[in-house]
């Protein structure tokens, strides 16, 4: 174990790699958009085409792209100012390898443990797995708020898209689920003993 202060050191570097991570797939995938887009001018323009969606249709898409926009905006308030966003943002397994959060994560889904000395750190991947749960309404969100893009326009793109993000948000909410239940019972199979526990 580390001091407090190698610690705190450790976590700020851990978040900062996984940060300057997703601004460069982001990056990545603007790049990739871009480029697509100089290259089939054509095929974009035939795919971009508006179709002529009837006015209750209009209106049923709009509505859906304004509430699927509120409940992304309360769902990252509520996310961003709970306490589960501060506790992530403090744990300890910022400062540990991603190999190492890998061999946790799969030890907390299969219940095993393979020494007394990983428990703490399996407890506290475990509470990380749980609040995972946070992210639904944000794929909740933007899922609706796609569906209600794609009523508006009727655009190929906008059909392809939905399509495509409704098959993927719907393996990743299948996913948090399941593993949010193995981890609950994992943390109820190995109750934190506060007198010993050093996480």
């Amino acid at each position: 174990m580390m001091d407090g202060t190698g610690q705190g050191r450790e976590i700020r570097r851990g978040r900062r790699r996984v940060r300057l991570l997703v601004v460069g797939v982001v990056l990545a995938f603007a790049l990739v958009s871009f480029l697509v887009g100089l290259l089939a001018e054509g095929f974009a323009a035939t795919w971009l085409e508006r179709g002529d969606p009837p006015a209750w249709l209009e209106v049923t898409g709009g509505i859906l792209a304004v509430l699927g926009l509120a409940v992304e905006v309360v769902a990252l308030i509520r996310m961003f100012r709970g306490s589960s966003h501060r506790a992530g943002q403090e744990s300890p397994l910022w400062a540990v390898s991603w190999r190492r959060r890998r061999e946790l994560a799969r030890a907390v889904r299969r219940n095993v443990v393979a020494s007394p000395e990983d428990l703490p750190w399996l407890r506290t991947t475990a509470a990380q797995i749980v609040r995972q749960r946070r992210l639904l309404p944000l794929f909740g969100g933007l899922l609706t708020m796609n569906l209600g893009q794609a009523l508006l326009s009727l655009a190929p793109i906008w059909l392809a898209l939905i399509g495509i993000t409704g098959v993927m948000f719907g393996i990743a909410c299948w996913w948090i689920l399941r593993d949010a239940r193995r981890a609950e019972a994992f943390l109820r199979a190995h109750p934190a003993d506060p007198a010993t526990e050093p996480l």
